[in-house]
């Protein structure tokens, strides 16, 4: 009598075949190719719109800084923007210390995130004599080499903006808050077709501070 082994299913079907495996593998690679590139994009660009609300944010704080002191804050660099906080026209708190610095570069990058401070305290008038630019990923407006009155300039000098320290803060795009309170994106190649910064040179991002090719972003500072 010839018998025959009756195999369950799950164990004749099991493990994949060649075609199969094949067939996942090129999957992968258009998912890298096409897909997981543009999701990074996308999130990068998130990250920039945040930024861009957080500035929104500070320009109501100037003003409500104004109203109550009937003056601009005196402090340079990060301590001018600091100022919101440390001379108590924003409440202290996790909210508020977010929106001080760039959404794109993590807070744990930053001194008091190092240091262990927690968030809602960077900020605190203790603090004030310690605030430099390792405190932020923005720059702030320099009180001593370039003194400002008021907010009523012609939107050509900057108060606030990304620091792009050590590298850009964005890919290409560098976001500011002028003078005359508007909210305004530099890019990177619009710079460079001015002439202002070399194509050939591999310059991923527009430089901030004293040293910086755009006269109206020599306003800020990166320390104090």
């Amino acid at each position: 009598m010839k018998i025959t082994a009756n195999l369950p299913l799950s164990r004749r079907s099991a493990g994949f075949t060649l075609i199969e495996i094949l067939a996942v593998i090129l999957i992968i690679g258009i998912l890298s190719t096409f897909v997981i590139p543009n999701v990074i994009s996308a999130i990068g660009q998130g990250k920039s719109t945040a930024c861009r609300a957080n500035l929104e944010q500070i320009k109501r704080g100037f003003l409500e800084y104004e109203t109550k002191y009937s003056r601009i804050p005196g402090q340079s660099g990060v301590g001018f923007f600091a100022s919101l906080i440390t001379d108590k026209t924003w409440a202290p708190s996790v909210k508020n210390t977010k929106t001080l610095t760039c959404p794109a570069v993590q807070l744990n990058f930053l001194t008091p995130g190092q240091d262990g401070i927690p968030t809602e305290d960077w900020f605190l008038p203790e603090n004030r004599d310690a605030i430099d630019g390792g405190w932020s990923s923005y720059a702030g407006r320099d009180q001593r080499r370039k003194p400002l009155r008021g907010f009523n300039g012609r939107g050509k000098t900057a108060l606030v903006a990304d620091d792009n320290d050590p590298e850009g803060n964005h890919d290409t795009t560098t976001n500011v808050l002028w003078d005359n309170l508007q909210v305004r994106a530099l890019e990177l190649i619009d710079v460079q077709a001015e002439g202002l910064l070399d194509e050939s040179e591999e310059v991923t991002f527009i430089p901030v501070g004293a040293d910086s090719p755009i006269e109206g972003l020599q306003a800020l500072s990166l320390t104090k």
